[in-house]
């Protein structure tokens, strides 16, 4: 992607992330990302159909990177040298992502349009609670089925997420990551 290409998205995800924490998701307007932004209509609509689309997009990218299977040393955190398969890092890579973009998450999960986020969020955990316990062997005598074990899995990090946004990102990654770990 050229750099000019990269501002304009920059600029327009900037926007968003600013509008999320001051309006509610529904009551944004496509305008109101061009003038936050100051991108023009039709470049805006080059790269996004609509509002959800822009939001899908950015709930992707954060995901996409923290699922991905390429460690790399980054501004707040460096998990390179880790095992992808450690899922304690794992975890804690995640929670680092979530802080680095706070404002975003924070105005999303407390906005109407949370569903476009957490649907994404949920896929990428899904696939974690699947390589979790396709490596972790699941004990068959637990009452617990499979399935309701990994939903419980999901939601727990999903609660504890909530958990930290509404307690102001208080608490370390590595310390919500040891919250969360004791809760598997």
């Amino acid at each position: 992607m050229d750099k000019r290409t990269q501002k304009t998205l920059d600029n327009i995800y900037e926007a968003f992330s600013k509008l999320v924490n001051t309006k509610d998701y529904d009551d944004i307007t496509i305008q109101d990302i061009l003038d936050e932004s100051g991108v023009g209509r039709s470049t805006f609509y080059t790269h996004f159909k609509t509002k959800d689309e822009l939001l899908l997009r950015i709930s992707k990218t954060i995901f996409d990177h923290v699922f991905s299977h390429s460690l790399q040393e980054e501004k707040s955190h460096d998990f390179s040298k880790d095992n992808f398969y450690d899922y304690k890092h794992l975890v804690t890579h995640i929670l680092y992502h979530i802080r680095d973009e706070k404002e975003l998450i924070s105005g999303v999960l407390s906005s109407k349009g949370n569903d476009i986020f957490l649907d994404e969020f949920r896929s990428h955990l899904q696939k974690f609670a699947d390589s979790y316990y396709n490596n972790y062997p699941y004990n068959k005598e637990n009452v617990m089925p499979l399935g309701l074990k990994k939903s419980t899995m999901i939601e727990s990090f999903i609660t504890i997420i909530k958990y930290w946004i509404s307690d102001g990102f208080q608490e370390t990654p590595e310390k919500l990551t040891d919250m969360f770990i004791s809760l598997l």
